[in-house]
């Protein structure tokens, strides 16, 4: 082996003519170095690749090889998320984890590239001939995108590979994606003194709780002189059973202020300090989703408005909020997200009137500027 160049580093020119470059990448297990070689036909090619590999590790990212599959990566990441998610979200990502794993878990985590992960979805999306729910593809996107952001901070990949999936075009599009008009908004609200149960939907529009959060308020958690709804807890199922339980995200923990026609409706509802205020028959207890289910539905029907599933109500208020000009991070805090890019791409709907509005802006726009 032939003597380094002054000041190249560990640069060396081989018996073969070929340069090496031998760059210090980390330490094992044992805190000895592990040092990484490479080889090329000239010493300029050889300093730039130790410049590079330099650059990297400054920039923290683990040039140590790891040779975790995905399966055992996935089994690590979901341990971890079960402390910060609710019971039925940490529940959840396991069923998608079933989806992902018999496909892709036998993969090296380092090995996975990006077009790997979406002709997954691209072949996931139709498996059996049917084409699977827009929910079921969303999560399933959601929890790639979550384990290899864990992987990129724990500098087992270079960069997250699933960043920017797109789900395909045949996922069968969920009812939930709606919101009610501002039509429907007025109907119930007008008989909301006459009908049992729009109260329930009229705190949900004006909220933008989450049908868990709704079930689980106590007394407590109602705020008359701050005017506010603080949210603590949320529904979870244990067995099937509704129990109280953790919020979906921390993020979720937060205050709602609240107009004092919601706070005259949920007056009536506060009795004993342990009562939940929508409870099931039995006074007190928490209420079942079903059964909240039934009372929703009939509550709609008396007050002519359409069916669309309590979800929808948390879609419409965000996006009632959008469309006044409230600050998006407002929004996001009002909502419990944990990231904005959640808020305005899953909670907001374009309607025709927006499309004319802004027809009619750029049609104004372009008349001032030819007078």
């Amino acid at each position: 082996m032939g003597k380094r160049g002054n000041n190249e580093g560990s640069i060396y020119k081989r018996g073969d003519g070929r340069w090496e470059a031998k760059v210090t990448v980390g330490y094992s297990a044992d805190s000895k170095p592990v040092r990484k070689s490479s080889y090329h036909k000239t010493r300029k090619e050889a300093q730039e690749e130790v410049r590079k590999k330099r650059n990297l590790i400054a920039q923290g990212v683990q040039l140590v090889e790891d040779g975790k599959t995905l399966a055992e990566w996935a089994a690590l990441w979901h341990q971890s998320k079960k402390a910060e998610l609710s019971t039925a979200t940490w529940e959840n990502y396991g069923h998608m984890l079933k989806i992902i794993l018999p496909a892709l878990g036998r993969l090296k985590l380092k090995d996975i590239r990006h077009m790997q992960l979406q002709q997954f979805l691209y072949d996931v999306s139709a498996k059996g001939g049917a084409p699977r729910s827009q929910s079921t593809m969303e999560k399933l996107q959601c929890v790639l995108h979550s384990m290899f952001k864990e992987a990129e901070k724990n500098e087992l990949v270079v960069k997250n590979m699933a960043a920017g999936l797109k789900l395909p075009k045949s996922a069968v599009g969920r009812r939930d994606r709606e919101a009610f008009t501002d039509e429907d908004v007025i109907l119930v609200e007008r008989q909301v003194r006459e009908i049992p149960f729009l109260d329930a939907i009229t705190v949900l529009l004006n909220t933008g709780l989450r049908e868990g959060e709704l079930l689980a308020l106590l007394p407590k958690n109602i705020d008359r002189a701050g005017g506010c709804i603080h949210v603590t807890n949320a529904m979870t199922r244990e067995k099937g059973r509704p129990k109280l339980g953790p919020t979906k995200t921390p993020e979720s923990v937060r205050d709602i202020p609240v107009e004092p026609e919601i706070m005259a409706l949920l007056e009536p509802r506060m009795r004993g300090e342990a009562d939940y205020l929508f409870t099931n028959r039995t006074e007190g207890l928490m209420m079942n989703p079903r059964t909240f289910l039934e009372h929703y539905q009939r509550a709609l029907s008396a007050a002519g408005v359409r069916y669309l599933p309590p979800h929808c109500c948390r879609h419409t208020f965000a996006t009632r909020l959008f469309a006044t000009g409230v600050n998006p991070k407002i929004i996001q805090a009002l909502m419990g997200h944990t990231d904005y890019a959640l808020t305005a791409n899953v909670y907001t709907h374009v309607n025709h009137t927006d499309l004319r509005t802004g027809i009619q802006a750029i049609k104004a726009k372009s008349k001032r500027e030819t007078a």
